[in-house]
């Protein structure tokens, strides 16, 4: 079934390739910037990244119109000298389309838009119809598995929030851990983890993945036990 899924999301975004010449890369990720699948034109991408950041920028975008009491975000374009890149916003996932600006010929992306939705809205669907994916994030996975963390935080490793759980001031404690780890990054490029002690409460920030980290509130007398099942559960989501 797993391989069936990823098949029908292939080449779903193989038809993300054809909406126009000037697109040269898609990439469908999680919520928290995990690839599911990617595809370029060019054979030479590393989506990681791109998916980590636009997952921030999502996640800011959502901050921002809450802010201005308003919903989530549809969509996102974010322009750079030689690129656009489109961001579809769906409740699981999202599409990311890269379009090169030396080949849209003053292209007008809006027309487009409805048909990168079509697709993603198509994947959103084939994602979900399997348990084999399932909207399970590593945030929800750590909650679940462990009642006894209240506060945790998925963010990128520059101090943007991905998600969060148990914070009002999200974007504000994803700079404070982001610079914490930043530190640490100084001394060695290596560093995998920092953990701040404090009476009856243990702060973990852990790298996820090269663009990642997570920080984890333990609170109480079996902060180190609670640590460890952390530790546990993110290692069987990795």
């Amino acid at each position: 079934m797993a391989d069936e899924t990823l098949s029908e999301v292939a080449s779903l975004l193989e038809q993300t390739l054809k909406v126009h010449r000037s697109v040269k890369k898609a990439i469908l990720s999680t919520k928290e910037g995990v690839v599911v699948a990617s595809v370029s034109r060019e054979g030479d991408m590393d989506p990681r990244m791109l998916a980590t950041v636009s997952a921030a920028l999502v996640w800011g975008s959502m901050s921002t119109l809450n802010q201005l009491d308003e919903s989530g975000p549809s969509y996102l374009v974010h322009t750079t000298g030689i690129e656009r890149i489109l961001v579809i916003v769906q409740p699981h996932y999202q599409l990311v389309v890269v379009l090169s600006r030396a080949d849209d010929a003053g292209l007008n992306l809006e027309p487009l838009v409805t048909s990168f939705q079509s697709i993603a809205t198509h994947m959103e669907l084939v994602m979900s119809s399997t348990h084999t994916f399932g909207k399970q994030t590593i945030l929800g996975s750590i909650v679940e598995s462990i009642p006894e963390v209240s506060q945790a935080i998925l963010l990128t490793c520059e101090g943007l929030p991905l998600g969060s759980v148990g914070f009002e001031n999200e974007t504000e404690v994803a700079g404070l851990v982001g610079a914490l780890f930043a530190n640490g990054l100084t001394y060695s490029d290596s560093t995998e983890s920092i953990t701040v002690e404090s009476n009856g409460l243990k702060l973990i920030i852990t790298r996820v993945d090269e663009s990642r980290l997570l920080a984890v509130v333990c609170r109480g007398p079996r902060s180190s036990e609670i640590a460890q099942k952390v530790r546990r559960v993110l290692d069987g989501a990795m």
